[in-house]
């Protein structure tokens, strides 16, 4: 009768230790929001500004501690979407939120090092999404990264 209470105990354990790998897998990255996330909000079939604002809003909050010399804050933060700058945060209400494969955001020195000075604000880097025709997928080709 031991062994099998020594069986059981295992197999729960096994199982809760299952869970919780599983749990830390899909936890969503603070910096990152991908496809899938945006798909199953209720923000998908919004304006992907309105999407960020509501899943993360801190990629839009001011960085904390970045002052120029002079005491004013850095630059405004900058907008890439397929690596191609943009005017401003208003392009993020011109595209639907179901139409992006990932947005990331990147910290005021990440995104410094990345595009220069013209970034120090912090960056945020938005890949859309390209569906693959019939006949390309057929012929295996598969959608650019």
């Amino acid at each position: 009768m031991n062994v099998s209470w020594t069986r059981v105990v295992a197999l729960v354990v096994a199982a809760l230790l299952a869970d919780t790998s599983a749990a830390l897998a899909q936890k969503k990255s603070r910096d990152v929001i991908t496809r899938a996330e945006i798909l199953k909000s209720a923000q998908r079939d919004g304006d992907l500004f309105t999407a960020i604002k509501a899943m993360r809003p801190h990629m839009f909050e001011k960085p904390r501690g970045n002052r120029s010399l002079s005491g004013s804050y850095t630059d405004l933060l900058a907008i890439y979407i397929d690596k191609i700058r943009q005017p401003g945060p208003d392009a993020l209400s011109q595209l639907p939120a179901n139409t992006v494969v990932e947005v990331r955001y990147m910290d005021p020195n990440q995104a410094q090092n990345e595009f220069g000075v013209t970034a120090n604000g912090g960056a945020i880097i938005v890949k859309r999404y390209v569906a693959v025709g019939l006949a390309d997928s057929l012929a295996g080709k598969k959608p650019p990264e």
